[in-house]
């Protein structure tokens, strides 16, 4: 049983770095499969097998998240599913939280807000007994979902009371919360004004302002270390910030610093938001004779 749960810490760890890429997909998969197998045919205590539960709900989130990293987004969908029913079985009720959450962010992510505000209010409602990390992570669900809808004030208030809130964590946190700190939410912050910057034109100067001062150090400290595809997935958001502020200069830097990294990473998702960024920045970028940083990235693309 260690060895299945450590094991499902290990593919967190490469999702971190690499992406949800095909042979990512694949190992999980393959452990996915090895604990349902155990859970239909061996035999076990009672504390074995809710532990086989948990493990099979983890590894069916990651599932889930990797198909989404990997533009298969109904497959997504079905893991995360799967992923609630094991959650449910073991009474796991942080699981479950989490897994609402992921379902939320997944429909944020595809421009469905009532579908992404209602999964990250079940998220909020399943934890409000839960330890305060998972209400944070709840909650920071719920912000994203907010920003998708284009609200700002619900999105501060969520925000704020997520980052109240993981300031207690504590020793008893799920293994699953293990990279929710104030540095990733300020990333998930940064892209939510960057979206909500679209969508409230009064406010655009001062929420791009705001997303650059939070993405930038994400993007900086993640270059080099073990979220290498979060790095890539909040620079992406970056470029789109400083382009939509109109500065052809910062976003022709971060595009190549963003080519020399995305070899690294196998994320489809990540592919697909560079080239729709490198498409609306091709004509600025020209005009501004900084062509180059186009031509890097397609390198980059052409090669990844």
């Amino acid at each position: 049983m260690t060895v299945h749960e450590e094991h499902l810490k290990s593919l967190r760890r490469l999702d971190d770095k690499t992406g949800g890429g095909p042979l990512s997909q694949r190992q999980v998969r393959i452990a996915l499969f090895d604990v349902i197998t155990l859970l239909r045919t061996s035999s076990y205590t009672p504390d074995i097998r809710t532990r086989l539960l948990r493990t099979a709900a983890g590894l069916a989130q990651l599932g889930g998240w990797m198909a989404f990293d990997g533009s298969l987004a109904a497959a997504a969908q079905r893991y995360q599913l799967l992923a609630l029913r094991f959650a449910q079985a073991a009474g796991d009720h942080d699981a479950v939280a989490n897994v609402l959450g992921m379902l939320a962010y997944q429909h944020a992510a595809h421009a469905r807000p009532a579908e992404a505000l209602r999964f990250a209010t079940s998220a909020v409602e399943c934890s409000s007994h839960g330890l305060p990390l998972v209400r944070a992570r709840a909650l920071g669900r719920l912000a994203t979902a907010h920003a998708s809808a284009g609200d700002i004030d619900a999105f501060r208030r969520a925000a704020d009371q997520c980052r109240q809130l993981i300031a207690q964590r504590t020793t008893d946190d799920p293994a699953a919360l293990y990279y929710f700190t104030d540095d990733q939410l300020s990333a998930e912050s940064g892209h939510a004004l960057v979206e909500l910057a679209s969508s409230n034109p009064r406010f655009t100067r001062k929420l791009l302002a705001e997303a650059a001062d939070l993405l930038s150090p994400m993007v900086n400290e993640g270059t080099d270390g073990e979220y290498k595809r979060s790095a890539v997935l909040h620079g992406i958001h970056l470029a789109r910030a400083r382009l939509l502020a109109k500065d052809t200069d910062a976003t022709a830097h971060i595009l190549t610093s963003l080519a020399g990294q995305l070899p690294g990473v196998q994320s489809l998702r990540c592919r697909y938001l560079l080239i729709s960024v490198r498409r609306s920045a091709w004509r600025p970028l020209r005009s501004a004779d900084r062509a180059d940083a186009i031509e890097a990235v397609d390198q980059a693309l052409s090669a990844a």
